[in-house]
């Protein structure tokens, strides 16, 4: 996207973050047997490709804010510590706006920006639950049993998610 365009209907970010949101418990819900069995736990990630995305292509954006707030809410509803998932997704919006000015904007730039976003936030989470002894997974069943078929999942949902959300952008320009 071309950033000195006018940007219109920024309302719609929070709309979709929150829409987002919901989806990841919507999905585990709906599909309980493919995203949990005794070898592998799949995690969809779509509000964190949210801030990813939004992250990206709207850099002046209030994200930090968002990521706080929504952040906040994921906790509330999905992890039962409050804050961790806030302080994940403030770091997360903080390194993709930093790291943005170096990036060309791809599809394939995104994609590998999402994948460092889950292995981060994943590793955060897993270090804090480990921390606190609220997990008995080692670092290498993590890594084995959750994080790689996490990704696998969401490079999956990206792939879906991804033109509408393109679209969506390109119409919040014009």
């Amino acid at each position: 996207m071309v950033q000195n365009r006018s940007l219109h209907h920024t309302y719609f970010i929070p709309v979709v973050l929150y829409v987002l949101l919901i989806l990841d418990g919507f999905l585990i819900n709906a599909f309980p047997g493919q995203f949990l069995s005794e070898e592998y736990t799949l995690v969809p990630h779509l509000a964190l490709f949210g801030f990813v995305f939004f992250s990206y292509y709207f850099p002046k954006q209030p994200m930090q804010l968002y990521a706080v707030l929504f952040g906040l809410l994921f906790d509330s509803y999905y992890s039962g510590i409050l804050g961790i998932y806030a302080v994940a997704f403030s770091v997360i919006v903080y390194l993709v706006k930093k790291m943005q000015k170096y990036l060309t904007e791809n599809v394939f730039v995104l994609a590998l920006l999402f994948i460092l976003a889950i292995v981060l936030v994943d590793s955060f989470v897993f270090g804090f639950y480990s921390l606190m002894e609220l997990t008995q997974l080692d670092f290498n069943a993590f890594a084995s049993g959750r994080l790689g078929p996490t990704i696998v999942l969401n490079l999956v949902l990206f792939i879906v998610v991804y033109y509408p959300l393109f679209k969506l952008v390109a119409w919040m320009y014009d």
